[in-house]
C-alpha cells in the first residue's frame, strides 16, 4: 500500500472501536454534525449492528491529553464485482471529527490506520467523499481511477428560475418557461409516449434482482445488486422518501429498467435517482425507460431529477439524450487495487448512506 509519509499528530492516537459498546459515543461524535440528525441512532444500528455482508470496522480518534474520543471512522462491508469475481470491498463511512480537533493529521491518522485495518479484512477498500474527505483521502494512499458525474434535468422551471431571478422576474420568468419550453420537451405528449408500463413501489421487488441477474455485468466494478444489498442499501438506512419505478413491456412482466428513486433532503422538489439498471447492465441504458421516469417524476410533483453515476459511453448518452445536463462530479477514491477506469459502473449506491 503506498501512504504517504504525514507524521502523526503526537497529541492524538487512534483505537480500534467497539460496535456495540462505542455506539453512543459515535452517535454523539455524529451529532450536529453529519448524517441524519432525526435518525442518528437507527442510522448507526442499520449500517454497523445489523449488516447484512459482515461486521464493519470502527476506528476511534482520542485525544491523549484528555483522554476523549474526538474522532470517529467506519468501514462496512460491500459486495462488489471485479472481472467475473465477487470482493468484498471495505466502504470508509461517516468521517467526523469534532470542532477544535479538526486539522489534516488527525483525520489522516484515523483513515490511515483504518486502511490498514481495512486491507487486512477485505480485497480493497473506497470511499466517495466531499473536498475535504478528498483531501485527506489523496494523502492517505487513495487514487482516483474515476469520477462520478452529476446530471440533472429541470422539469418545472418556477422554482429554478426564481433562485436565479429576482423577486417577480423570477415567478414570472418561470411561469412563462413552463408554459413555453416545458410543452415542447414533455414526454408524455402524443408520439412521444414510450408505451411502456411504469409504475412506483415501496418495496423490493423479485424482478429487481432478476433484471441484474440476467443482464450484462461486465468485468468492470461494479456493486452486487440483490435483494438482500437493496433491502440493506436502500430501505433500512434513513431516507427522506424513497421508493422504486418499475418499467416493463405490460404490468408484471419482466423488468426493462428500474430505478430507486428518494427526495433530495436539501433541494425541496428535487429529486434524487439512487441507483437504476437496465436490461443492457453496464453496456447501455434504455432511453425509453428514462423517458419514463421523467414523466412519472413529473406527474408526481417533482420539479427536477438528479443522478450521479460513473459508467460506460452509451449509458451516459442515454440520459443526455433526455435532457440531462453534466452539472459537477465526484471522485471516488480507492485503496488497495487498481479498478482502471474500463468497464466501472458506481452510482450513489456505494455512498456509506
Amino acid at each position: 500500500m503506498n501512504i504517504r509519509d504525514t507524521a502523526p499528530d503526537d497529541r492524538y492516537e487512534t483505537i480500534e472501536g467497539r460496535l456495540e459498546q462505542d455506539r453512543d459515543t459515535v452517535i454523539g461524535i455524529w451529532r450536529g454534525h453529519i448524517g441524519w440528525q432525526a435518525q442518528l441512532e437507527r442510522m448507526y444500528d442499520v449500517y454497523y449492528l445489523d449488516c447484512p455482508f459482515g461486521r464493519p470496522l470502527l476506528q476511534l480518534l482520542r485525544h491523549r491529553a484528555s483522554g476523549e474520543i474526538v474522532g470517529t471512522l467506519g468501514a462496512g462491508p460491500r459486495p462488489m464485482l471485479w472481472q467475473g469475481r465477487e470482493l468484498r470491498a471495505a466502504a470508509a463511512s461517516h468521517l467526523a471529527v469534532l470542532p477544535g480537533h479538526r486539522s489534516l493529521r488527525p483525520a489522516l491518522q484515523l483513515l490511515r490506520d483504518m486502511t490498514v485495518r481495512g486491507l487486512e479484512q477485505f480485497e480493497f477498500a473506497y470511499g466517495l467523499t466531499n473536498a475535504l474527505g478528498g483531501a485527506i483521502g489523496l494523502r492517505g494512499g487513495y487514487s482516483v481511477p474515476v469520477r462520478l458525474r452529476r446530471y440533472v434535468k429541470v422539469l418545472r422551471y418556477r422554482r429554478f428560475a426564481q433562485r436565479v431571478l429576482p423577486g417577480p422576474l423570477g415567478r414570472a420568468g418561470g411561469a412563462l418557461l413552463d408554459g413555453a419550453v416545458a410543452v415542447g420537451r414533455q414526454p408524455w405528449l402524443p408520439g412521444r409516449r414510450s408505451g411502456l408500463h411504469a409504475a412506483w413501489t415501496d418495496a423490493i421487488d423479485p424482478r429487481m434482482q432478476a433484471l441484474w441477474e440476467r443482464s450484462e455485468r461486465g468485468d468492470g466494478l461494479s456493486t452486487m445488486r440483490t435483494a438482500t444489498m437493496l433491502e440493506w442499501r436502500l430501505l433500512r438506512l434513513p431516507a427522506l422518501r424513497r421508493r422504486f419505478l418499475l418499467v416493463a413491456p405490460a404490468a408484471g412482466a419482466p423488468l426493462l429498467a428500474w430505478f430507486a428513486c428518494e427526495a433530495n433532503a436539501h433541494v425541496p422538489g428535487l429529486m434524487t435517482v439512487t441507483d437504476a439498471w437496465f436490461a443492457g447492465g453496464v453496456r447501455e441504458a434504455d432511453r425509453r425507460a428514462v423517458r419514463e421516469l421523467c414523466r412519472m417524476a413529473y406527474a408526481a410533483g417533482c420539479e427536477g431529477i438528479e443522478v450521479r453515476l460513473a459508467a460506460a459511453a452509451p449509458v451516459l448518452e442515454a440520459w443526455r439524450a433526455e435532457g440531462f445536463v453534466a452539472r459537477g462530479e465526484q471522485p471516488l477514491f480507492v485503496a488497495g487495487m487498481d479498478p482502471g477506469s474500463a468497464g466501472v459502473h458506481i452510482t450513489d449506491i456505494e455512498q456509506d448512506g
